[in-house]
């Protein structure tokens, strides 16, 4: 059962307490409500839950940026927290010296060290001493291992910050926050950015520390690092005392208690008001002497009225009971029809000895690959391999270096990219993608609630965005999908619907992820692999 941290000497030995806490928007509905919880100096706590609920803004709370509108947050006298700044690495310097700065004494004594080098270097052999003493070589070591984990070559290590793309920034304020010597680490989607090898790397390093609490729809993360799992659904927050596989299946066993505890309070009510039923209508029955009978009729009334008695007494039985309230009911994944997908060639894409270069610099060269129709290609590599360019290149928004892309008869081509949350604000998702019955279905399906239908996009969450551009994809005809991370800023239930919805649609797809979890449930039937060079 899921448990709340309260109460006694394990409040003292907290990180954090919070306490009743709530939190709303002006002119909005309440986010969440009452969250009761401690954290521990060895919990690496995993915030789930839909686009939307507030996550990110209790994140907010817990690093002091936000104030909550209700509750109260303890936290450990002395206590550091770090962050990772959603808007990248920004100040002066190189990259190095920024994620370096996140130890601001041994900074302090590394610029003294240099300084003295150059001015007074009688004083250098000495301060040598100090700052090796102090950790400082150790430190620039640690840096160094943190920058090559999260995928900088040591050719940008120099670069400054500000010379760095917003996905390059984020990685760096990502590395700064884990040089720190914060107690708590605050992580909002720490995989963004990531290929796979850093995700892995990023995966060991918070297993291997102290507390922290993350934000993410990375499965495959949650799985390797949570050991406590805090969820948020429709304004209630409910922490749970294990890992996320075991949340997932405590959380199943949950609602299908919940759903048989229901159907049984409903099959006594229903057995109660027949049975009652059948009472009252004996009672009608019995309450007139039968025709030719002498006996005094109070008899037969004073019979009918305990009859009538016990059908009452049935009913009122029913309704002693505590009343057990229907279970929420999240709409499964319907047979879809996509219909206005039409069949392509037997050959959807063939590609040969394609190349790309950037200022004499090979990208990726010699690709040669043939795909069937209907069947599925994923394309891997880390960041900066040409995985992006490669898709841009295959649907012609970028000249090739050398080699032929050919089409298959009758492909019809549609293209998701990263980006594509940067849709029309004025419009809504049912302007967006059409209010057809496949469009608000697949909607649906991808946990877009209702009363979001008709409301802005600007007003959506990035991922509600992101829902929306996908089903206009979806129900635009295209007979061949080439996707570039499409689930990237969707919650997991939304991922795995994706998934199932995918797993129907008839046609080729073509995509670029770093999403394990996704990648093995789409189970292409090709990878393409791309090096960094």
């Amino acid at each position: 059962m899921p448990m709340a941290a309260h109460g006694g000497r394990e409040e003292c030995m907290s990180l954090l307490n919070v306490c009743g806490l709530s939190f709303r928007y002006p002119s909005t509905i309440e986010l969440f409500r009452d969250a009761t919880f401690a954290i521990e100096a060895e919990d690496r706590l995993a915030v789930v839950g839909a686009n939307g609920v507030g996550k990110s803004t209790l994140l907010r709370i817990l690093a002091g940026e936000l104030e909550p509108t209700g509750g109260t947050i303890a936290r450990r006298k002395n206590l550091q927290t770090a962050t990772v700044d959603q808007y990248g690495a920004a100040g002066e310097g190189s990259l190095f010296e920024y994620v370096f700065g996140a130890r601001p004494d041994l900074a302090r004594l590394r610029v003294r060290l240099a300084a003295t080098e150059r001015e007074a270097p009688c004083e250098y052999a000495e301060l040598v001493n100090e700052y090796e003493a102090f950790g400082g070589y150790a430190a620039e070591a640690r840096t160094g291992s943190i920058l090559g984990g999260l995928g900088f070559a040591p050719a940008e290590w120099s670069l400054p910050p500000s010379s760095l793309s917003g996905g390059q920034r984020t990685r760096a304020s990502l590395a700064r926050a884990l040089h720190t010597e914060a107690g708590l680490l605050l992580l909002d989607e720490p995989t963004n950015h990531l290929d796979i090898t850093a995700r892995e790397w990023l995966e060991d390093q918070l297993a291997g520390r102290g507390a922290c609490v993350l934000v993410s729809h990375d499965r495959a993360l949650l799985r390797k690092v949570a050991n406590r799992i805090l969820e948020i659904e429709r304004g209630k927050v409910t922490l749970f005392r294990s890992s996320y596989e075991a949340y997932r299946a405590r959380r199943a066993l949950a609602e299908r208690q919940s759903w048989e505890n229901y159907e049984a309070f409903e099959r006594r009510k229903a057995a109660a008001e027949q049975a009652a039923e059948r009472r009252s209508r004996l009672a009608v029955q019995v309450a007139t002497a039968p025709r030719g009978e002498r006996s005094n009729h109070d008899f037969y009334r004073h019979k009918a009225a305990k009859i009538a008695r016990t059908a009452r007494l049935l009913r009122e039985r029913v309704h002693r009971e505590p009343e057990i309230t229907k279970p929420w009911e999240e709409q499964p994944i319907p047979v879809l029809e996509f219909a206005d997908v039409r069949r392509s060639g037997d050959i959807a894409l063939a590609v040969t000895n394609l190349s790309k270069s950037y200022l004499e610099k090979p990208l990726f060269a010699d690709i040669t690959f043939e795909l069937a129709r209907g069947q599925r290609m994923a394309i891997t590599g880390p960041n900066g391999s040409g995985k992006t360019t490669l898709l841009r290149v295959l649907l012609g928004l970028e000249p090739a270096g050398t080699g032929t892309v050919r089409f298959g008869a009758r492909v019809v081509t549609g293209y998701y990219a990263q980006d594509a949350a940067n849709l029309d604000g004025t419009l809504t998702p049912l302007q967006f993608c059409g209010s057809g019955t496949l469009a608000r279905t697949l909607l649906a399906c991808l946990k877009v609630r209702p009363d979001r239908f008709g409301r802005p996009l600007a007003e959506a969450s990035a991922g509600e965005r992101a829902k929306a551009a996908l089903v206009r994809l979806l129900i635009s005809g295209a007979n061949l999908l080439v996707l570039d991370e499409p689930t990237n800023h969707l919650d997991i239930e939304a991922q795995e619907a994706l998934e199932k919805t995918l797993a129907q649609y008839p046609g080729t797809i073509v995509l670029a992820s770093h999403d394990r979890s996704f990648l093995e449930a789409i189970a292409p039937e090709k990878i393409l692999q791309l090096q960094q060079r």
